[in-house]
């Protein structure tokens, strides 16, 4: 026997071989116990080898553990040792033998005043050998937890990091200093125990080991009053680790128990905790707008990564990718930290693009791990071997969910020989097995498989030959699923409408994937597409549409003919998504067309005032405002003959945006205050481009402030961008924006408004890489930079925004840019430049009869050209302000005098033009336009008197 009081001294370290406590440079060292259980061993024996088999004898008593623990052990207690550091040695691996202390050490037998204290807190808890990721508000709500009930069950899917997070919850539990905290903590690792009849044995065994006291029973009260005790993936023996749970609960009353495990216990006064994947940023924000590297998941992967190359920090392009392969992976950190091993083979961006093949992709893990944690294959084949019959085919056949799917989804497509109640007994069995994630934030439970779980149950399903035969009953009940989301959308507010379908895009996907593929079904695809569009456009996802209803306009010529309805809905949809996406060309126009000639032999009402709606899209889109009346018209005089009160809204939304294009505002605004006091949501025709109302109050506002309203104008303009806003739709918002939010400020000269706007202009174009947002964006900039006297800049953004535009084949505001173009070369006295620029405006207006601007593109042109040419200017103002008036363009009047009477101030009927104008306006007198007016007015009437 050793005596009483013995210790072992070598290098800084002190050892106490009775308490088993190590001191350096007299300071307690915080170390595992099976770290500590190896260090006594081998300072026993120092000088001699010791097998493996003998200290994996001292560390686990009475378990049998794989060889990679004590290899584990062995790098935490050369590290907690300094072993190698300044020439210090102290342990050393004997090659095919065994291990050996080799550091020089004294044995001495200490008095009682210098006896090493046992510690106050007997544990066995292993070094943490990396630092926890992201982990920060689970383990502490776990401590929480812990502290306010006695038995708490970390539980979650294979990978996520349970034992990780329990583990650094216990080491917060072993930290605390008051009366609060644990007098011991014990781990016990079940990992490895198959058979439930050792789970009692392997409790007490590690109980006894850690408390120095050897085997204890489980059914007295143990040697500790408020001890936590961990019981370490429970999973595959969760009865036998329930009883026991409820055993050591009710025989010690201060103890704690915390359990992780891939399902809860469903003992007595369990409380469970889901650990759900390491945080990653939101999908909205793809990499950009947000600290990536601030999140957790993309942290693991890169310091990972990091780790395999030895260096690594991404480059800006890299770390969107590296986002996506996280939000891919679930944030699943053994996942993570496996894809970003191989990053040194593939590197990251072809490391994405083989993520599809994940499990040949990512199969090798550190070799210390457990083997079912070594490879994504090995972890998810453990889950799988556990479950039942029943459980396995259900799981299988959910796999064809791409997304999230509901209770009555899954009964509809997995119950084939069986009751569906039965499936959805096994669907709980596996959402209690973490193989099924449940979301209950909505009024319906909806469930989803994890990225890597699915891939594993696909390959399954393929091997069985059931895929194909999934696929058709998959891809029906998602045609029954937008088929109500079609029909839902014109009664639904958008974000309840989004909050129940947006989820379900994976799985339109999908079925789409497999509609069109070699064994799929055309008609069942055809229907989808066309019932999808509202979701694509809602969604944004405007390129994406566009090549979905490709893909099916080009199945037409496959197979039977189609019927009418959906073709006419297919190719004006199409159409549509050409708009938005290469812009209003001849491909757009043809599709449309084509739409409008089915449309017209079916005979329908619906249907052709569907094409006819398209056909105007197309033609106002392209610039041609004269046309577009003609088809606005059209549509208005077939609306009348229909009982629906929506098509007459949107028959006067259509007229009103036509004739305020054209310039005649007086009638725009009849029109629209008519579309707009319809007191009826118009979306039955036009549901999936965007929010027709608020598009239709963008216009309004516009038409208001050339009519000389321009407060009101104002306060709609600001109304409408904060209603677009909260509408949470990236077309409604950006169209708002431009037709609205942001010409109205310039014009208003609201200088702070304007940049708010661009601003969120540029924010919502820079995540839509479809139309013209961008290419607008850059011209308001440019806006700005004239509203605020930053004439070059002003040039330098509108001639780049100008070029974009032209890029996008949208000629819509561009005369409207020209004109400010030419303001700021004018300025910067470059006015050959600035001449050519307004010309071609005009130019450009008097063609397509755009004319709205018109009378403002001659003010601008009259001020380019005054100083050499004052009677040529004093023409272009006349002809400006008779136009301005004929049409009710007031705003403009009003400039346009203000002008001439600078150009011509002692001109009496200049003058009284001028006093006409002011006088005219009943409202905005604090606007710049009205202030100049009216200043110069007093001005110039003193002079002249």
């Amino acid at each position: 026997m050793k005596p009483a009081s013995r210790a072992a001294l070598f290098g800084p370290f002190r050892l106490s071989l009775t308490s088993k406590h190590l001191l350096k440079d007299g300071a307690p060292v915080p170390m595992g116990g099976r770290a500590l259980e190896l260090l006594v061993a081998l300072v026993e024996r120092a000088g001699d080898v010791l097998t493996k088999q003998e200290l994996l004898a001292s560390a686990w008593p009475d378990l049998f553990v794989e060889e990679a623990n004590l290899r584990v052990q062995m790098t935490a207690l050369r590290r907690v040792l300094g072993d190698g550091q300044d020439g210090r040695h102290y342990i050393a691996n004997i090659a095919r033998r065994g291990y050996s202390f080799v550091a020089e050490v004294t044995f001495t037998d200490i008095a009682d005043r210098d006896a090493v204290q046992s510690p106050s807190v007997r544990q066995n808890l292993p070094l943490n050998l990396t630092p926890v990721l992201g982990r920060e508000a689970a383990v502490a709500a776990i401590c929480a937890e812990l502290a306010h009930r006695r038995f708490v069950s970390v539980v979650g899917p294979g990978g996520v990091g349970k034992t990780t997070v329990a583990l650094d919850a216990a080491r917060a539990a072993l930290a605390q200093e008051d009366a609060a905290g644990p007098d011991a903590v014990v781990l016990v690792e079940l990992a490895q125990i198959s058979d439930p009849a050792l789970v009692e044995n392997t409790v007490a065994s590690a109980i006894g080991v850690t408390l120095g006291l050897g085997p204890v029973e489980l059914s007295e009260r143990l040697p500790f009053e408020r001890g936590l005790l961990i019981l370490d993936n429970c999973e595959q023996v969760a009865g036998a680790a329930a009883a026991v749970a409820e055993r050591v609960l009710g025989a010690n009353p201060a103890m704690r128990l915390l359990v992780s495990s891939r399902e809860p216990l469903r003992a007595k006064g369990e409380h469970v905790f889901r650990l759900p994947g390491l945080e990653v940023p939101p999908r909205e924000a793809d990499g950009r707008g947000v600290d990536a590297l601030g999140f957790p998941a993309v942290r693991l992967f890169v310091e990972r990564a990091a780790a395999t190359l030895g260096s690594y920090e991404p480059s800006p392009e890299e770390v969107p990718v590296i986002v996506g392969i996280c939000r891919r992976l679930d944030g699943l950190p053994l996942a993570i930290e496996l894809a970003a091993g191989r990053v040194d083979a593939f590197g990251v961006k072809e490391l994405a693009q083989r993520l599809d093949d994940v499990f040949r992709l990512l199969v090798s893990g550190r070799r210390t791990a457990l083997p079912r944690h070594q490879t994504l294959q090995a972890t998810l084949g453990w889950s799988y071997d556990h479950l039942s019959p029943g459980e396995q085919t259900t799981l299988c056949r959910l796999a064809i969910f791409a997304g999230h799917f509901s209770l009555d989804a899954a009964g509809k497509v997995a119950a084939i020989e069986e009751p569906s109640w039965e499936i959805i007994e096994n669907l709980t069995g596996l959402v209690s097995k973490s193989l099924v994630a449940a979301d209950f934030s909505q009024a319906l439970p909806r469930y989803r498989l994890l990225e890597i779980t699915r891939a594993y149950a696909l390959d399954k399903l393929r091997q069985a030959g059931g895929f194909d035969r999934l696929s058709r009953r998959h891809a029906l009940q998602v045609k029954e699923l937008v088929a109500a989301a079609e029909q839902e959308w014109p009664r639904s507010r958008p974000a309840d409408w989004l909050a129940t379908y947006a989820g379900q895009l994976d799985n339109v996907r999908a079925a789409l994937d497999w509609c069109f593929g070699p064994k799929g079904d055309r008609e069942i695809g055809v229907a989808i597409t066309i019932s999808s569009a509202v979701l694509w456009f809602q969604l944004s996802l405007v390129d994406e549409c566009r090549a979905r209803f490709e893909r099916a306009a080009a199945s037409l010529g496959e197979g039977g003919a189609l019927d009418p309805s959906r073709e006419v809905v297919l190719l004006s949809t199409l159409g549509t998504a050409l708009i938005y996406t290469i812009g209003p060309g001849a491909e757009a126009w043809e599709m449309v067309q084509a739409g409008h000639r089915v449309a017209r032999q079916t005979g329908s009402l619906d249907l052709y005032l569907r094409a006819t709606w398209a056909l105007w899209l197309v033609e106002f889109c392209s610039g041609r405002y004269g046309a577009s009346l003609e088809i606005a018209r059209d549509f208005a005089e077939h609306a009348g003959k229909g009982a629906r009160a929506a098509d007459l809204v949107i028959a006067n939304r259509l007229t009103g945006i036509s004739l305020l294009f054209l310039g005649r505002v007086d009638e725009a605004r009849e029109a629209l205050e008519e579309a707009l006091g319809g007191g009826v949501a118009a979306n039955s025709i036009v549901r999936m481009q965007y929010d027709q109302e608020l598009n239709g109050r963008a216009f309004y506002s516009a038409t208001l402030y050339l009519l000389g309203l321009q407060d009101q104008a104002s306060a709609l303009a600001t109304r409408n961008t904060a209603d677009a806003g909260r509408h949470g739709h990236a077309t409604t918002l950006a169209l708002n924006l431009v037709d609205s939010g942001c010409p109205v400020a310039f014009y208003c000269g609201e200088a702070d408004a304007l940049a708010e706007r661009v601003e969120l202009l540029a924010d919502v174009s820079g995540r839509q890489s479809f139309g013209p947002w961008r290419a607008w964006c850059r011209c308001y900039r440019g806006s700005l930079h004239v509203l605020n006297g930053a004439f070059s800049e002003a040039a330098e953004d509108l001639a780049a925004g100008l070029d974009a535009l032209e890029r996008t084949r949208w000629p819509i505001r561009r005369a409207m840019f020209l004109g400010h173009r030419a303001e700021a070369l004018g300025r910067l006295g470059l006015r050959s430049a600035a001449l050519a620029s307004v010309d071609e405006a005009i130019a450009f207006c008097r063609m397509n009869g755009e004319g709205w601007c018109l009378p403002d593109l001659l003010r601008i042109r009259a001020g380019i050209i005054a100083r050499e040419r004052p009677d040529e200017a004093m023409a272009e103002l006349d002809e400006g302000y008779t136009q301005a008036l004929g049409t009710g363009l007031r705003s403009w009047a009003l400039r346009i005098a203000t002008q001439a009477a600078r150009l011509r101030p002692q001109h009496p009927r200049i003058i009284e033009r001028l006093g006409d104008a002011v006088a005219g306006f009943a409202e905005g007198h604090a606007k710049p336009d009205y202030r100049a007016a009216s200043q110069l007015l007093a001005t110039l009437g003193r002079g002249h008197s």
